[in-house]
This record gives C-alpha cells, structure tokens and sequence, in this order.
C-alpha cells in the first residue's frame, strides 16, 4: 500500500534511477576495457594536429615583445615593491622580540580576548625556541607587502565587480584561472620580468592571492539586502554614500573573510616562493628537503603553521560582530574549555582570573586617564580647544592609547637602558634531535621496512600502473568523447563544449598521455584518501572524544606546508612515483575526513531516531540512512581532495613525481613561461573537468534526497 504514495512511487523510481545508473557505468567500463585492449597504446594524439598550434611560441614571444618595450615598467614595479619590502623587513629585524611580541599579544587581546593572546604569545616564542626568529620576521614582510596589495586591488575590484555586472561577467573566468592555476606557474613571469629575490615573489603572491578579496567583496556587497539600499536612496544618499556608508559596512563581515582567505593562500605562496630568490620560513623547510632533515622541516612547518593560525584567529576575531575590545574590562573571561564549566575549580579559576583581568582593566583605564592629563597638559598652552579633544580622545580609546604607551616604554627601555638583543640561546630548544633519531630507528626497524614496502608494492601493482596502462591505451577520440559525452549528461551542454575543447587543447600541445599519467596518480590517490579518510570521518562522527582528538590533528595538517611531507615520504618509500601518490595522498585526505564527519553528524535526529523505532541497530542505522543522507557532503570532501591532489601535484616532482607537475618543474627550471603555461593549463583543464562532475554528482544525490 505504501508503494502506491507518492513518497513510496518517489523511492522506487529512485532505486531504478540508481540501478540504470550503475549497470550503465559497468557497460561503459566492459567497453573502455575492450577498447583500450584493442588500441594497447596504439592511438596516441595525432602529432598533425598539434604540430600546427605553437601555443608555446606564442607566449614566449609575446613575454619577449613585453620584455623589449616595457622593461622599464617592470623594473619601476620591482624598485618600488624591493624598496617597501626592504623597509618592512629592516623594522621588524630591527626591533626588539620583546616589543613586537607584547604588540601582537595586547592586539590580539584585544580583538580576541585571553586565550588568543596567550596563543600568540606562545607561538612567536616558538619561532624564537627554534631558532627560526629571523626567517619569521623575513617571511612576515613578505607576508606584509604582499597582503597590502592583493587587499587593496582585491577590494577594489570587488567594489567594481559588484557595481557593474558586465565587469563581474569579465572578472569571474579570470578569477576560476587564477584560482586553479599550479602555483608554481606564477613564479615564471615574475622571474622573467622581475628578476630574482623579493620583488617577483611579492608579486607572484599578489597574483596567487587575489582571487578571494574580490570574490568575497563583490559577494558581500551583492548580499546587502535591497530594502536597506532603498531606504538609504530614500532619504537622499547619492550612489557613493550608499556605498560608503551602507554597503561597505554591512558587506564588512564578507570582506574580512576575503581577507582571511588571501592571508592564507598568500602564506602558502610565501613558501613556494623561495624557488626564486625568497628568504624566510620557506627557504628553511626547502633547505631541510635537500638535506633530507626531517626535524629541520618540522620545526619550520610548525612555525608556518603557528604563524596561519595566528593570522586565521585575529582574522576571525577582527570579522566577529561583537566589538572584542570589551573583553578586557568584561565579566568574565573564558580561558578554559566550556565543557570544564561544571567543574568546581574551573569555575573558581575563571572567578580569580575574572579579577586578575578586572584589576588589569581598571588599571588600564586609571593609566589612560593619566596619559589624557598628561596630553592634555603639553597641549593646553597651545590650544585649550585641542587639549580638550585629546583628552576626550584617549579617554574614549583608552585600551589603545594604555597598550600603545606600553609598548613604547618597552621600547625605550630597549634603546636606553638595557638592550634586549636577539632571542636569548639560554631559551633556545631543539626538536630536531628526536626527531631525527625517531626517524633514525623507523628505518631500521624490520617491521616498519615490511609495512612500506608493501604499501608501496600494493599501490603501484594494484593501483597505479594498471591504472595508467589503461588510461594511456585508450585512443584520444575514445576518452574525448567519452568525457564529454558524461559531462553533457552531468552538468549540461556548455560545459561539456568547453570539456571537449580543453581536451584537444592538451593534446594539441602534446601532453595527452603525460595527461593521462598525471590523471592515473590524482585518482589513485583520491581512491586512497577516500579509504582511509571515510572510515577516519565515520569514527569522529561516532565518538566526540575521537573527534576531540582528531580535530588539532587535521587543523596542522591542513596548515602544514606540503614541502614538509615530502621529507619522511621520500625517507620510508624513496623517490619514485608512489612516495609522489602517497604524498598527496597525505596531504589532501583531510578535507574527506572533515565533511564525512560533518555530513553523519548533520543528519536529522529525527531521522535517526525514526530508523532505531523501527529495530535497527547502530551499525544498520549508520549504513542505511547516515551515510546515504550524508553522501553528498562526502561528495564535497571528495570535490576537495580532488583539488587539493592537483595542487600536489606540482611539488611532487621533488621525490620523483612526473607527470604535468614534472613539466611546469622543469619549465620553471629553464625559465620558460610558454612550456610551464600550456602545462598549467592542462592541470587547470583536469581540475575544472573533475571539479565541475563531482559538484554535479553531488548536487543530483542531493536533490535525489530531498536535501537542500
């Protein structure tokens, strides 16, 4: 009887959907084997086609055309980026650890409260633990510079995307391109145009960083809602007012995560730009890389990944609504976990530190007050009027005006009275001994020999060549048409068009079968990661201590530089085509572990609790209706890892990786934009193809499901 409701008619319709689905996937997989046992290899991309399509040339003689006529532009671009830099590095060398240090802690206090502050604190100590103080400060400036102007430009072309949208329609391609371009690409240019050093890396982060200041500027802006713009255009605002002093404001939230986003993205720039003459935190795990230093790299891909945490959290805690300078002279400060909240000593500890901070609030508050009278008094003689306005001035901003002249007396007693100097070595701890000795005994050690050598046994005869073999015997015209014949099915008629001329674009240029070798490597390793990282996300899902422990874990993961991977890949597998899968394997599994736990644990209670009325039990529960109503959201972790596997991809050259990465490598190696270009594009080409069919496979799932 059931059967016969709409509801009971909607599922059986969806259970065939899915059965045609399925034996049509295994008919066309019976028929690419055949196909590819047929052709074994004997149908490469006509070299006729491509023979006539220099793209290469093209570029390269465009580059030189630029190099010839406005050489002089980008040596005034280069003087003026090196002469900012130069300047922003000399400060930060310059001053004293003590003062920058309680600088970032009392703004980060202030904006984020205690816990905030006392991580920052804690973190750029680290940086001076190990020695890496400088290469920190060095990659600061970068940072600085870089962030500066991709902000800038980023906003402003976000203002004008959203104001006009024939320029919006122009920007977007050109944001998708920049978003999916290898990294590596950008270094190209800048080194031809630019030189080497400083200046083509500011640059080349500008460019690599961009993307998301605009993209989230014009978003936010966009999202203001029409009513509050009309109401500001009633009352007699012109079209600049509205945008000043009503969008930009309400647009604020949006565009500091813009914010946040380039800030990262520009962090992990910085890094790939020591290839080019860059100092700082890069060079140092690029320098362990070659000496195969396993706690050398660590101890500089913790000191990146303490420095994106830092900017992550006042990034956030600058976007939050609530203003974060009340905190210090608040109730109550909340520097324990909340679930201790129940726990006797923890409240005594918050109701003693709650005094501790309220004695520091009024004390700040007395010590502005005293600061306004002093100000007051120096100006008075000059101007009574301007006294006034002083004093009203420090004491309505006086946390700034207390913390401003705190770290001046810092300061001056620096330069006047006893010198701080460099971090002390007294301080100075390393971890690069036992870590090195750790890796030391995990090579010796039989068993953990057994377990690589298998691993890296399975993965290539299992996985890898089999794969590759029948991705490289397929002829072209079997896998073009095959492409876009799915993508025309998936996601509609345009973009199976642009599928299909971005596959003869990469035969054209003769790289289909390193294509399809790079390809085999994405997809094992994807396969890979969604073995392990399910399971991984499952157990977070079922157990919150799991997920308690799990959670820090996938956060350095995600923040770690990719370079520092390759270290103890390259140590425990060697240098070859399967420590290149495992190490993107490794470095993109997390975004599969963190949405399989996010779409379990969003499924309704209701739900849940419905399937265990009716009998079944936890294992059936989680099999038959969490983790069906939770597969599109793996479908995104899936979508990521796939994104963040071509990202690899470049860098895994380094330990024998080849492929499209190898190609772009080797161009930057030799300084030509052409090769390392049409290369990119091909990697850009693959993302967009294998982006475009995992959203649409998971936006149909979800619309199979009734979720929105």
């Amino acid at each position: 009887m059931s059967d016969t409701t709409p509801r009971g008619l909607n599922d059986l319709i969806g259970e065939r959907r899915d059965t045609a689905l399925l034996a049509a996937v295994v008919v066309v997989l019976l028929i690419s084997i055949v196909v590819a046992s047929l052709g074994a290899g004997g149908h490469p991309f006509p070299s006729a086609l491509g023979d006539g399509f220099p793209f290469a040339d093209w570029v390269n003689d465009g580059e030189q055309w630029l190099k010839d006529n406005y050489r002089w532009f980008t040596k005034a671009i280069a003087g003026a980026i090196g002469d900012g830099l130069d300047r922003v590095e000399l400060f930060l060398l310059v001053t004293p650890w003590p003062v920058l240090v309680l600088a970032v802690a009392l703004a980060s206090l202030w904006c984020g409260g205690l816990r905030l502050a006392l991580f920052c604190i804690a973190a750029m100590l680290f940086w001076g633990v190990v020695g890496m103080w400088d290469s920190a400060m060095e990659t600061l400036s970068l940072m600085a510079v870089a962030v500066a102007i991709a902000v800038t430009f980023g906003i402003l072309v976000g203002i004008l995307a959203s104001q006009n949208d024939r320029v919006e329609a122009i920007v977007r391609p050109i944001l998708d391109t920049m978003q999916t371009m290898p990294s590596f690409v950008y270094l190209i240019p800048a080194i031809f145009f630019f030189g080497i050093g400083g200046p083509p890396a500011v640059l080349a982060t500008v460019i690599y960083a961009l993307p998301p200041a605009v993209r989230l500027t014009n978003l936010g802006l966009r999202q203001v809602p029409v009513e509050t713009i009309e109401a500001a255009r009633s009352f007699g605002s012109t079209p600049l007012q509205v945008l000043l002093k009503v969008k930009l404001p309400l647009a604020l939230p949006s565009i500091m995560m813009g914010v946040n986003q380039t800030v990262m993205m520009a962090l992990g720039m910085v890094v790939i730009a020591t290839f080019i003459g860059a100092g700082g935190l890069g060079y140092e795990v690029w320098q362990a890389l070659r000496h195969l230093n396993i706690g050398w790299s660590l101890e500089g891909g913790l000191s990146i990944v303490f420095m994106a945490i830092i900017f992550d959290r006042i990034c956030h805690a600058l976007s939050a609504s609530r203003a974060g300078g009340r905190a210090i002279v608040g109730d109550r400060f909340r520097l324990l976990p909340g679930w201790l909240e129940d726990a006797d000593w923890a409240r005594a500890f918050e109701r003693g530190l709650g005094a501790v901070c309220g004695f520091c609030g009024t004390a700040s508050r007395r010590f502005a007050q005293a600061l306004a009278a002093i100000a007051g008094a120096a100006v008075r003689p000059v101007s009574r009027a301007a006294a006034e306005s002083l004093r009203r001035f420090i004491a309505r901003h006086a946390f700034f005006a207390a913390s401003a002249a705190l770290v001046a007396i810092v300061y001056l007693v620096d330069s006047h009275l006893v010198s701080y100097g460099d971090f002390p070595r007294a301080w100075q701890l390393s971890i690069r001994e036992p870590a090195d000795a750790a890796l030391d005994w995990l090579k010796v050690n039989a068993a953990f020999i057994a377990v690589t050598t298998w691993i890296r046994f399975v993965v290539f005869t299992w996985f890898l060549d089999p794969l590759a073999d029948f991705l490289v015997a397929l002829p072209w015209w079997y896998t073009i048409a095959l492409v876009t014949g799915i993508m025309w099915l998936s996601t509609g008629r345009w973009l199976a068009l642009m599928s299909l001329a971005a596959l003869f674009f990469i035969g054209a240029v003769g790289l289909w079968e390193t294509s399809m070798l790079t390809l085999a490597s994405i997809l094992v390793s994807v396969f890979l990661c969604f073995l392990l990282g399910v399971p991984l996300g499952v157990g977070m899902a079922c157990s919150n201590a799991f997920e308690a422990v799990m959670k820090p874990v996938l956060d350095a993961m995600q923040t770690m530089p990719a370079f520092v991977y390759l270290v103890p890949v390259l140590m425990f597998f060697g240098g070859n085509v399967v420590s290149a899968v495992i190490a993107t394997c490794v470095y993109a599994i997390p975004p599969i572990i963190r949405l399989t736990n996010l779409g379990i644990r969003e499924v309704p209670a209701e739900t849940v609790e419905s399937a265990r009325s009716f009998g079944s039990t936890f294992l059936q529960t989680l099999i038959k209706v969490r983790m069906p109503l939770a597969l599109p959201t793996i479908m995104m972790g899936i979508n990521q890892a796939v994104m963040m596997a071509l990202a690899m991809s470049i860098i895994t050259p380094l330990i024998g990786g080849g492929g499209l990465g190898e190609q772009v490598f080797n161009a930057l190696a030799r300084v030509n934009t052409g090769k390392g270009l049409q290369a990119g594009l091909s990697i850009v080409f693959l993302a967009i193809i294998l982006d475009r069919l995992t959203q649409a496979w998971s936006r149909k799932r979800r619309l199979s499901l009734g979720v929105q």
